[in-house]
């Protein structure tokens, strides 16, 4: 999912809803599951009751938490061992509740995964400062800062999972000319990360609609043997999911539709995911996005039985509540991306359960056993 700017309300809003944490569930489905379940932190509405609600259905719904850096790079002060902004500051206290796991992913990327990320400054999203602008991303300035972010990260935040990079062969698809620096830059990062913590697992995620070239740029692109390429250096394979963007919703439903995904012969994952429970126009994109609360149900079934016969790690879904509430509140700029996963969350934004929520929680009563 790329990200964008929620100003400064969510980050205060955020760091206010820390402390929430409900009680939770006891398992009492019949059977055991081998992967872990969760969702981000993405909030309901830009109010301390719409953080609260989003991140205490996170925690009563699943046993890992994905908090994604997908808004920029504090550059300078990663380069230079600065101290970073509030901002920043705020995003790295997150701690998930006594029990849970912590998957964190940063982007290297900006949002429309075309160049560097961008500076994250007094907020994200911000412009790159004039002395980053312009650098390849395999530059030893760009680097030594990521490298040095990344491990600031893990230091403050202690992670059980760290994504380097998220949806990386988009890059491919849109700036091929760039491919051969990610991955050069992705190695090196890898290959620091674990001198340092061999046990971590360390590795970026890929986007499926753009692997499957199912993506209109994607189409004359090697996606299979690049990723392939790139996951010499990725502990875990690790997808992006949304089958209602640039996928096929009816080719995503086809038994064994997943099945690539075991090619690797390493650790499977869903980094992020979701399906949208009703259709949205997108103005400025000129497109509508089609979906249904059964299309919602079936997505969610579907992928969570493939988790289960598969082994996955983990399955993460972006969104917990819809969140049609932030995005009437959000810019121009920002509500027309936003829309396009307003309607992926579990539950409705009045909290009322939706179908794929009775889907999550069969599989979520069941026992984890690795």
């Amino acid at each position: 999912m790329s990200g964008f700017h929620l100003v400064g309300l969510f980050a205060m809003t955020f760091s206010l809803a820390l402390g929430s944490c409900a009680a939770q569930p006891t398992k009492t489905e019949d059977g055991t599951r081998p992967f872990r379940m969760g969702f981000t932190p993405w909030p309901a509405d830009l109010t301390v009751e719409g953080v609260t609600i989003s991140l205490n259905f996170a925690h009563e719904h699943g046993d890992i938490v994905s908090v994604m850096m997908n808004g920029g790079l504090p550059w300078q002060e990663a380069l230079e061992n600065l101290a970073f902004s509030p901002d920043v500051q705020r995003q790295l206290a997150y701690r998930p509740p006594q029990g849970k796991k912590l998957f964190v992913s940063i982007s290297i990327l900006d949002t429309g995964r075309e160049g560097l990320a961008p500076y994250w400054g007094e907020h994200d999203n911000m412009p790159l400062p004039a002395s980053w602008t312009g650098l390849a991303m395999n530059d030893p300035k760009v680097k030594k800062a990521y490298l040095a972010f990344c491990l600031r990260v893990i230091e403050r935040m202690h992670p059980d999972y760290l994504a380097i990079g998220v949806e990386n062969n988009v890059l491919l698809s849109k700036k091929p000319t760039k491919w051969a620096e990610l991955k050069d830059l992705h190695r090196d990062t890898y290959l620091g990360l674990k001198r340092a913590y061999p046990s971590l697992p360390v590795f970026f995620t890929t986007d499926i609609g753009h692997y499957l070239k199912f993506a209109p740029e994607a189409k004359g692109k090697d996606q299979q043997g690049e990723v392939a390429e790139m996951m010499k250096y990725s502990d875990l394979f690790a997808m992006s999911l949304y089958p209602y963007f640039n996928l096929d919703f009816k080719a995503a439903m086809s038994p064994g539709f997943l099945d690539f995904a075991r090619m690797f012969h390493k650790p499977i994952a869903v980094s992020e995911s979701g399906m949208t429970s009703r259709g949205v126009t997108l103005k400025s994109y000129q497109v509508t996005l089609r979906g249904s609360e059964d299309q919602q149900r079936q997505f969610t079934d579907s992928l969570l039985k493939t988790a289960q016969r598969d082994r996955y790690e983990f399955v993460i879904n972006f969104a917990k509540t819809d969140f049609e509430k932030l995005v009437a509140k959000l810019p121009a700029s920002s509500s027309d991306l936003a829309l396009i996963w307003a309607f992926t969350g579990m539950q409705t934004s009045s909290s009322a359960p939706k179908p794929a929520q009775v889907a999550w929680d069969r599989f979520y009563r069941m026992r984890y056993v690795r």
